[in-house]
């Protein structure tokens, strides 16, 4: 297993897993985060497979399990510790020590099954369970492995040729939109549903190239702001970016009540990463966890706080809804607060539900004619966009999965997206969440 020291190796070279920091950097701030408010909490978390029609084989299991008990092997090594402290100075030297301490040990921690049908192939399960603070780790690894295995055992009608080409023209294409529109601001996502860790190297190498081409024709504006790969990151010299995940406030939900999660997820994540500290971790709140209808509802009970957060990231239902949500609650907390100026000054919404170039451009748009900022985290088109080798007029599908928090301390916990029916969550926890929120089932 490659150690990367030097970040020099070539990415078809390196096997996964070969870094703790192959992961998103939103596991990292929410770990962080887990240790000052969760240090005790045990978590089970669990794998759904959305498509279960795209079915595994035993060979391709038999190679998921073998790389994810590796994951017990990783440590974090000098150098890697070195840049990401200088890439996040925001986290502190006790964290970093915490960060190369720690030890997985996914044969007790990770349980994962092979369910065959009668014709040898079959559906994986994993449950992990364990120490939150451990736990946290797991996720987008696992989901990395379970992609990068099945696009090399299961679905092998595709090839990397044009993946370079095709990522560059995608970022020229996101920041040359139509006239009137601005330039689009984006990070790269793709860490989870990638189709491997080659083609994600590939992916940021062509990403880079377009955004220097566009610079070089004298682009304006911020243009490929960042990865959420903490590990590429790192070797390319781009931000680190990331929001929080619902699991940070699916936790906090399930231990101290529903009404006001938001609320007290915000004002806990604060108490770890305070805005008025010199190169903080900007403050970007996920927004629906429980629905955006509960959360505008908290946000604007707290106008001070709300100011603090110049950001609020839309995942699940009608994007130009919220965007209009969005304004009107900071023109409203901007009222109440008595503040001078633009309401909107500073304001962003970040997207990342299914972003293509098309669907960002006309966000973009949207945003603009309100005057809202915006910026975009766009996932899967970026790292998994292939077509079949044998019929290049056919779409190779990328998986559709999940990892999520499941219980906390043995409370179940749930998601109430604004997606009408990905609800997440035991039908009967649903339901008490729902009521005690006074939200229609």
């Amino acid at each position: 297993m490659a150690t990367p020291e030097t970040f020099d190796l070539p990415a078809e070279e390196i096997e996964l897993p070969f870094s703790i920091l192959d992961t998103d950097l939103y596991k990292l701030t929410m770990q962080n985060a887990v240790l000052r408010h969760f240090h005790d909490a045990q978590v089970v978390i669990k794998f759904t497979n959305r498509a279960p029609q795209m079915r595994f084989t035993r060979e391709c299991f038999d190679w998921i399990q073998e790389r994810v008990n590796r994951l017990g092997e990783l440590r974090l090594t000098n150098e890697e510790r070195k840049r990401l402290e200088a890439a996040c100075p925001y986290f502190s030297a006790s964290y970093l020590d915490f960060l190369a301490s720690i030890q997985l040990h996914p044969k007790q921690q990770v349980e994962l099954s092979f369910l065959p049908g009668a014709d040898g192939a079959g559906e994986i399960a994993c449950r992990i369970e364990g120490l939150w603070r451990e736990c946290i780790l797991y996720e987008v690894p696992i989901m990395a492995i379970i992609s990068e295995g099945y696009f090399k055992f299961v679905d092998t009608d595709w090839t990397m040729d044009g993946q370079f080409e095709l990522a560059k023209k995608k970022a020229l294409d996101l920041l040359s939109p139509p006239d009137g529109i601005n330039s689009i601001a984006f990070s790269e996502f793709g860490t989870r549903r990638r189709r491997s860790f080659a083609v994600h190297d590939v992916v940021m190498r062509g990403l880079a190239a377009g955004h220097e081409e566009w610079k070089a024709a004298g682009g304006k504006g911020a243009g490929l702001a960042g990865t959420s790969n903490v590990y590429l990151a790192l070797k390319y010299g781009i931000k680190p970016s990331g929001t929080v995940a619902h699991e940070w406030i699916m936790a906090i939900g399930a231990s101290f009540g529903y009404v006001d999660a938001n609320s007290r997820a915000m004002d806990m994540w604060e108490a770890v990463y305070p805005a008025n500290v010199k190169d903080g971790l900007p403050l970007i709140m996920l927004t629906d966890t429980y629905t955006a209808e509960v959360f505008f509802r908290e946000f604007c009970s707290d106008p001070a706080r709300a100011l603090r957060w110049g950001a609020l990231r839309q995942d699940s239902g009608d994007p130009f809804t919220f965007v209009r949500q969005a304004k009107a609650a900071w023109e409203e907390v901007a009222r109440l607060a008595g503040t001078e100026g633009p309401a909107l000054a500073g304001k962003r919404v970040v997207f990342s539900d299914a972003l293509d170039v098309v669907r960002s451009i006309n966000l973009q748009k949207g945003c603009d004619e309100i005057g809202l900022g915006a910026a975009f985290g766009i996932g899967t088109f970026l790292t998994n966009d292939f077509v079949k080798k044998s019929d290049p007029t056919q779409t190779s599908k990328p998986l559709n999965m999940v990892i999520k928090l499941s219980q906390i301390n043995g409370q179940d916990c749930v998601k109430l997206s604004d997606d009408k029916g990905k609800h997440t969550g035991t039908p009967s926890e649903v339901a008490r969440a729902q009521r005690e929120l006074g939200l229609a089932p």
